[in-house]
C-alpha cells in the first residue's frame, strides 16, 4: 500500500489522503489505473550553445545583460538608443558589461521565428532585410535564446516556443526569465506529443479547403497549412493537445500518452472504484503543471468518490475519452481549467463540451455530466458534487487508437444501456457527424464530391452512374459541398443511433446511363449530356453536327475527328 501511495503521489503531483475507507478505495483505484505500461513515443531534441539575443531599449537590454554576464553569451538588438547617443556607423558597437564585450546592433527587428537553439531574427539594414546571425558572422548562423523586452512582442502566439521569453513589462516574469536562461545551454529532449496521419486528414483536397479546426485551436502556432494537408512543427509544439481533441477524423493524435493507453488506464481506475466500493465515481481531469498545485491546496474539498487524473495539458483529452469514461462507469467528467490555460484551448474545449452535452441529452443523460470548471467553481459543479446520476453497466471495450471507433463504442454502449429510441440526435454546426443531402435535379453525377472525400463517406459505382453515402464515415468537413459544380450538396449535422442505418451504404442519386449514339457504349449520364448541350449550344465549334460530338463516347469522338 505504501508503494502504491508513493506511485500515485509521483503521478498526481500531490499525496491523496487515505484516512477513510472511501479515500483508501480511491487511492487504490488510481494505483490500479497506473498498472499498465505506456507505449513509448519518439523524442524531439534541442541543442543550445547559450547565445542569447536581448531585444529591446538599450538601457533595459544592458541591465539584463549584466544579470546574465558570465553565464551565457549575450548580444543586444537595441530598438532604442540610450540617452540620446548617436547611432554608431554601421549600426554596430560593443559595450563592456562586467568586463565582457557585448555586441550591440542598432536596428529594427522585423521578425523572429524558430525555437531553442534555432532562432532566425530578421532586421532592417538600410533598405534591405537581413538575417541578423548571418550579418554578424555567427557560427551556425543561428541564435539559441531570445529575451524580448518590448512591450509589443515580436512573437504573438499564445504559447511561446522554447527558448523565447517575453516578460511584457512584468518584473516577476523578467526575473523568472533571467533565472531560467542560464539553464538552457546543452542538449534537451522532449516527447513528440502529436502524430499526424495525412491519409485521413480532411483539411483540403484538389485545391479546395475543408476542415481547419486544428489550425484555429493551436495556441503555439505549431501547425501550418500546405494547402491540402498540414504540417506539424514538433519543435514548436508544447503538448497542448487540443489539435487532436478537435480533429474530426483522428488524423492528429496525442502520443504522450496515446489514446489507447489513456483509455485503458481510466477503465482500470473506474472499474477498481466501482468493484471495491460499488460507487459511481466522478472523474476529475487536470494538467500536471498548473492544475496539480491548485488541487493540492484544495484536497480537503475534494469528495472521496472523485478520482483525480493527471493529463499533460487541459486539451489532451476530447469527446471520445469523455464519453468512454462515462461508458466505463464514471458518473461525470470534469476538466479543470486554470488561469494559464490558453484562451484558444479553453474556447475549443468549450465547443467540444457543448457537442458532448448535445449527445448526452440525446442519449437521455444529464448534459452537465461533462463540464469545464475553474478551481473556484469546481466544487459547485454537479459532476464533482453529489448527484443522482444513474449508474450504467460498465463497458468493457479496451483502449484503441482509432478515434471514430472509440466514439462508436462509447455511444453505442450508452445508448444500449439507456434503451433510447433510435431517432437522430440533432447536433450543433461544426459537429463531426451528420448526413449529406443531394439535390437530384441539380446533380449530374460528375463524382467531384467522391474525388475529394477524405474518409470514404462519398462513393461512386464503377458499373453504373450512382452516388452513395455512408453516414458514419462523414465528418462534415464540407469538401464535397465546395467541390460540387452544380451546388447540389448540403450538409446536416446529426448523430444516427441506428448502427445499421449509419453504416449502410445508401444511394443519394442515380441515373440511367447515357449510351453513345454511334457504338452504344454507356459513358456518362443523361443529365450531364443535357447540361453540356445547354452550355455549348451557342459555341461556334458545336453548331450543327458539331453538337452531336457530345453524344459520342471518347473513342468514337476521336474517330470522328480524324475522319474530318
Amino acid at each position: 500500500m505504501v508503494q502504491s501511495a508513493q506511485q500515485v503521489s509521483s503521478f498526481l503531483g500531490f499525496s491523496l489522503p487515505a484516512d477513510t475507507p472511501a479515500q483508501q478505495v480511491r487511492l487504490a483505484a488510481v494505483a490500479a489505473g497506473l498498472t499498465g505500461q505506456a507505449t513509448p513515443t519518439s523524442l524531439v531534441s534541442y541543442n543550445s550553445s547559450g547565445r542569447v539575443l536581448i531585444v529591446g531599449p538599450l538601457a533595459s537590454a544592458l541591465a539584463a545583460a549584466e544579470m546574465l554576464a558570465g553565464q551565457v553569451s549575450c548580444f543586444i538588438l537595441a530598438t532604442q538608443g540610450g540617452a540620446g547617443a548617436p547611432r554608431p556607423k554601421g549600426g554596430l558597437e560593443k559595450r563592456e558589461v562586467l568586463g565582457q564585450q557585448v555586441p550591440v546592433i542598432h536596428s529594427e527587428a522585423r521578425s523572429i521565428e524558430g525555437y531553442l537553439g534555432n532562432f532566425v531574427v530578421t532586421v532592417r539594414q538600410g533598405e534591405r532585410e537581413v538575417d541578423l546571425a548571418q550579418a554578424m558572422g555567427l557560427a551556425g548562423e543561428r541564435l539559441d535564446i531570445v529575451l524580448d523586452l518590448g512591450r509589443q512582442v515580436l512573437l504573438q502566439c499564445e504559447v511561446q516556443p522554447p527558448g523565447y521569453f517575453a516578460p511584457r513589462g512584468d518584473s516577476a516574469a523578467l526575473a523568472q526569465a533571467l533565472e531560467a536562461i542560464p539553464e538552457l545551454t546543452g542538449q534537451f529532449e522532449k516527447p513528440r506529443y502529436v502524430i499526424y496521419n495525412p491519409a485521413i486528414c480532411a483539411h483540403g483536397e484538389r485545391g479546395i479547403s475543408g476542415c481547419r479546426h486544428c489550425l484555429d485551436a493551436c495556441p503555439a502556432d505549431a501547425l501550418a497549412t500546405t494547402g491540402e494537408r498540414i504540417t506539424v512543427a514538433a519543435h514548436l509544439c508544447q503538448g497542448m493537445g487540443v489539435c487532436a481533441s478537435v480533429c474530426p477524423t483522428g488524423a492528429l493524435a496525442y502520443a504522450y500518452p496515446g489514446r489507447a493507453d489513456t483509455l485503458d488506464a481510466l477503465r482500470r481506475a473506474i472499474a477498481a472504484a466501482r468493484e471495491t466500493a460499488a460507487l459511481t465515481p466522478a472523474l476529475l481531469l487536470f494538467d500536471g503543471e498548473h492544475g496539480a498545485p491548485l488541487l493540492a491546496g484544495h484536497l480537503a474539498q475534494l469528495p472521496d468518490d472523485a478520482i483525480p487524473w493527471k493529463t499533460e495539458a487541459a486539451g489532451t483529452t476530447g469527446l471520445e475519452v469523455w464519453l468512454a469514461a462515462l461508458a466505463y462507469g464514471a458518473r461525470s467528467v470534469t476538466l479543470l481549467l486554470t488561469e494559464q490555460t490558453p484562451v484558444s484551448v479553453s474556447d475549443a474545449m468549450q465547443s467540444q463540451v457543448l457537442l458532448a452535452r448535445a449527445i448526452l441529452e440525446g442519449l437521455g443523460l444529464d448534459g452537465t455530466a461533462i463540464t469545464l470548471a475553474g478551481i473556484e467553481s469546481l466544487w459547485l459543479t454537479p459532476g464533482i458534487g453529489k448527484n443522482n446520476a444513474e449508474a450504467l453497466r460498465p463497458a468493457t471495450f479496451g483502449g484503441v487508437e482509432d478515434k471514430r471507433a472509440v466514439l462508436r463504442f462509447a455511444i453505442d454502449h450508452i445508448a444500449a444501456e439507456r434503451k433510447v429510441a433510435v431517432a437522430p440526435i440533432e447536433l450543433p454546426r461544426g459537429a463531426p457527424f451528420g448526413e449529406v443531402r443531394v439535390d437530384g435535379q441539380r446533380c449530374t453525377l460528375c463524382m467531384g464530391c467522391v474525388s475529394v472525400c477524405p474518409t470514404g463517406a462519398m462513393l461512386d459505382n464503377k458499373d453504373r452512374p450512382q452516388l452513395s453515402f455512408i453516414e458514419w464515415h462523414c465528418v462534415q468537413c464540407g469538401l464535397c459541398e465546395q467541390a460540387c459544380p452544380e451546388q447540389a450538396i448540403t450538409r446536416e449535422p446529426r448523430l444516427l443511433l441506428d448502427d445499421d442505418a449509419r453504416m449502410r451504404q445508401r444511394v443519394l442519386h442515380e441515373e440511367v446511363p447515357f449510351e453513345c449514339v454511334e457504338c452504344g457504349k454507356a459513358f456518362t449520364t443523361v443529365s450531364m449530356v443535357e447540361k453540356m448541350e445547354q452550355k455549348l449550344a451557342t459555341h461556334r465549334m458545336f453548331q450543327g453536327e458539331g453538337l452531336r460530338r457530345l453524344r459520342l463516347c471518347e473513342d468514337c469522338r476521336v474517330k470522328v475527328m480524324f475522319d474530318e
